[in-house]
């Protein structure tokens, strides 16, 4: 492999490969929609599901996208090429890390809008919109801000242009600099929210209904929405943890750091949950409000508390600053591979990439409003994007990628990349990851094929 197309530098601690890796991880997924799909699955059962899905098919599956990167030091695209080129791959292959950048540039292109709502949402808590709603109130002034395709454009074009910046800038600095400060404080907020939420709201009504393990409700479309969450809250399949392992040192054991950034990733998720449900509790808001659940019921419960504008502030800001760390790992896999195939520097990749997801944000926007029409099996654009991605496309990533892992790429080679230090946990490894891991992620997309 030609010594200019690898890539420059390597993470300058552990800590930053895992701040880095749980940032990707770490998102929407966690502090928007982790909370609602609980609240809709009966909570303590589909938590149970969901914490084994995250062991027995997210982390295996995490690992091996992570070792994939690292076995050639190079963005996705031209690690499969120099693996074909080596005749350890089919040249076919190649096909796989399209798709997972594809995915990741689709999801971002509504991710960048509902980011948006967050940014919109903390400057109404900043001027006092959200004093004195009631549920009628604040539903009306959710669904005025969705009738207002300019604003929503504005808080999309800015957080794309935070993206930009960011991910314009050298992996190893940039995006470093970015993880080593903002995940510790998200982490640090949101421990302090949960203990708030949890001593001035009905905390035992809400750990009841988190931990308690109802079996009458666990089915077979709980078990799916699991597993899938369990995909989309790890960003398996998107290809920007095969690009963050070609940055990671190969004394670094892939297994004790993927377990960690999985540990932080589910932290995260269950601290959002201490803060919304013992507040809805308390004040009589339904468990399984759904997705409105941030933008319409929060702003009512967070008026009623002391000093609830600010808790709302900071509230929306985290949700924002979850949603940035994310983001940035979506664009990584073509900003690597232009800058490294085509020389063209980083921050002019990043933008070219962002323009062309800024476009595709304002169809998002106006499905919302003005092109809020039904397209295909009675979804709109936003709609439609979302189950792509999410139900298809996702998993259908992670799949290839983990098939080329599992049953493509020699089994000495992967052993060659410390992918474990126990001979044990690697077999451990290998073993679920072929006959665990990937058939429940086939059973997702299956599913999402068929709309089970």
């Amino acid at each position: 492999m030609p010594e200019s197309r690898c890539l420059q530098g390597i993470w300058s601690s552990p800590w930053i490969f895992i701040f880095a890796a749980a940032g990707s991880a770490i998102g929407l997924g966690n502090i928007w929609k982790f909370p609602y799909m609980l609240g809709e699955h009966g909570g303590g059962a589909f938590l149970l599901i969901y914490c084994l899905c995250l062991v027995v098919v997210g982390l295996p599956m995490l690992m091996a996208e992570v070792a994939l990167g690292r076995t050639v030091r190079s963005n996705p695209v031209d690690t499969v090429n120099d693996l074909a080129e080596r005749r350890v791959v089919s040249k076919y292959w190649v096909v796989v890390p399209y798709v997972a950048g594809l995915t990741g540039l689709l999801i971002l292109s509504f991710y960048s809008v509902i980011a948006g709502w967050a940014f919109a949402y903390s400057r109404r808590a900043v001027t006092g919109t959200l004093e004195q709603l009631n549920t009628v109130q604040s539903e009306a002034l959710f669904q005025s801000f969705l009738n207002s395709p300019v604003e929503m454009l504005l808080w999309h074009s800015v957080f794309m242009g935070l993206v930009v910046i960011v991910v314009g800038q050298s992996v190893t600095r940039g995006l470093s600099n970015v993880v080593r400060i903002l995940l510790p404080t998200l982490i640090f907020v949101l421990l302090l929210l949960a203990a708030y939420a949890l001593v001035v709201g009905a905390s035992a009504d809400a750990i009841g209904f988190m931990f308690r393990l109802d079996w009458e409700q666990v089915t077979f479309d709980v078990a799916l929405s699991a597993i899938g969450h369990a995909l989309f809250s790890l960003g398996v399949g998107l290809g920007a943890m095969f690009s963050y392992g070609a940055y990671m040192s190969k004394r670094m054991s892939i297994a004790k750091a993927c377990t960690i950034v999985v540990g932080l990733d589910l932290l995260v998720s269950i601290l959002a949950a201490l803060i919304i449900f013992p507040l809805t509790f308390e004040f009589g808001i339904s468990a399984d409000s759904g997705p409105s659940l941030p933008f319409v019921t929060l702003p009512i419960i967070f008026d009623l508390l002391p000093a609830g504008q600010a808790i709302g502030l900071v509230f929306f800001a985290l949700l924002a600053l979850a949603a940035l760390t994310s983001a940035i790992s979506m664009m990584e896999l073509f900003v690597s591979w232009m800058h490294e195939r085509f020389y063209i520097g980083r921050l002019k990749s990043a933008f070219l990439i962002g323009i062309g997801v800024w476009f595709c944000g304002i169809a998002i926007v106006l499905s919302f409003n003005h092109w809020d029409t039904k397209l295909l099996f009675d979804l709109n654009l936003f709609e439609l994007v979302d189950n792509l991605t999410s139900l298809i496309l996702l998993p259908m990533a992670a799949v290839a990628l983990s098939v080329l892992v599992a049953w493509v790429i020699p089994e000495p080679m992967l052993k060659n990349e410390m992918i474990a230090k126990n001979p044990k946990h690697f077999r451990w490894w290998y073993t679920t990851l072929k006959y665990v891991s990937i058939p429940a992620a086939v059973l997702i997309t299956v599913a999402g094929w068929i709309g089970v």
